[in-house]
């Protein structure tokens, strides 16, 4: 494992989210980030407590430096999406740039897509990762 890795976790059942952690597979060179399932054991074990005053939070988390069963920092909605466009650097970062601003200024409209997010993806079971990622997913 890297020395500072950030754990994304998304909806194992939406099609858009699937796409997401492709588009981060294919763009994060220094593998940065690892994936788990909000579904899965991982998001059982790491959230469980999180969860219940966040119960919404059903689309994308990220814990940000994350080591094992310890939960760093952790973004959610438009906040979180935005923290992983920073952590990804290059030109990605510049988009980034706005999760230094509050949250309410943009996650009404990550809401609007997360909730809309069934109808534009078809929605998928399960993702299979590729061989040579099967290292960066979590149960």
């Amino acid at each position: 494992m890297a020395e500072r890795q950030h754990l994304v976790f998304y909806d194992g059942s939406c099609g858009m989210c699937h796409w997401v952690v492709q588009f981060l597979l294919k763009h994060d060179s220094n593998k940065l980030f690892v994936f788990a399932p909000l579904q899965g054991e991982t998001a059982q074990l790491l959230l469980k407590d999180w969860r219940t005053s966040v119960p919404e939070a059903d689309s994308l988390v990220l814990i940000e430096n994350y080591q094992g069963s310890e939960a760093k920092k952790i973004y959610i909605f438009g906040k979180g999406a935005l923290r992983i466009f920073w952590l990804l650097g290059g030109f990605w970062a510049i988009p980034g740039c706005i999760s230094f601003l509050p949250s309410f200024l943009y996650d009404w409209k990550y809401r609007w897509v997360a909730r809309h997010r069934f109808q534009w993806f078809a929605s998928e079971s399960c993702l299979i990762p590729k061989t040579q990622d099967a290292t960066r997913f979590l149960s």
